[in-house]
């Protein structure tokens, strides 16, 4: 990288650090100092220090206050994705969920690579009771070939199948089980996100393990190898089998 984008990668990152920041003084319940310490940068407010104080006031629950300092941020750069986003998770707080979506979106289209982004949209979407909305959309930038938000679209829809097969497993309903999994790899190989596919063929192994198909467990141990011959756990089975 030359040393002009190295420090262009810097200063988009800013908003980052301030929210970082701010996490950790909330963790500490401590919120006051965060505010002594951003007061300091009022003189000379950037995108970013106008973030920081929006998320302050998100954290604080005085979303008046956030929606203004956001707005602020944004007035002064439209790429401030941080921004756009609490923005949209404050609307999706008061129930204007049509706006609360604009704004979520407009956070994915500057920057498609962020889960946090899109996962605050399936919620929205949740909280809306259009969950089919979400893998709509995830379909149509399958077709449209939009590599990179078809990526993270699909690395957030495998994840909320994950958790609801997990809740399958914890009723002892193995078949379910299996076909939220099967469904977790079909996405992992429509976005073509070979690490991805590692766990799902490990656990996938484990689980026809458990109903008693060893022959079935074996090829999907032996499907992890193919992409990680490494991997001790899936070493481990296949030496047991044998």
């Amino acid at each position: 990288l030359s040393s002009s984008s190295a420090a262009s990668d810097v200063y988009k990152r800013q908003s980052y650090i301030f929210r970082a920041m701010l996490k950790a003084w909330k963790a500490m319940d401590d919120l006051s100092s965060a505010e002594k310490f951003l007061n300091n940068y009022q003189v000379s407010a950037s995108t970013h220090v106008w973030y920081a104080f929006g998320y302050l006031n998100y954290l604080k629950e005085d979303y008046p206050n956030a929606e203004k300092s956001f707005e602020r941020a944004i007035k002064i750069d439209s790429e401030n994705s941080l921004a756009w986003n609490n923005w949209g998770a404050i609307l999706s707080e008061k129930k204007q969920y049509t706006l609360a979506v604009k704004k979520v979106q407009r956070a994915i289209t500057v920057n498609p690579r962020e889960p946090i982004f899109v996962w605050n949209l399936h919620t929205i979407y949740k909280n809306m009771g259009e969950l089919d909305r979400f893998a709509n959309e995830y379909k149509n930038l399958l077709q449209r070939k939009s590599n990179q938000r078809a990526l993270t679209y699909g690395k957030v829809l495998a994840r909320v199948i994950r958790q609801k097969a997990f809740g399958f497993y914890s009723k002892g309903e193995l078949d379910n089980t299996i076909l939220g999994f099967d469904e977790m790899l079909k996405i992992y190989q429509e976005i073509e996100d070979i690490k991805g596919q590692v766990p799902v063929f490990f656990s996938l192994g484990l689980l026809h393990e458990e109903k008693g198909n060893i022959k079935k467990a074996q090829e999907y141990f032996a499907r992890v190898l193919s992409i990680n011959p490494n991997h001790i756990q899936a070493k481990d089975k296949i030496k047991t089998s044998n």
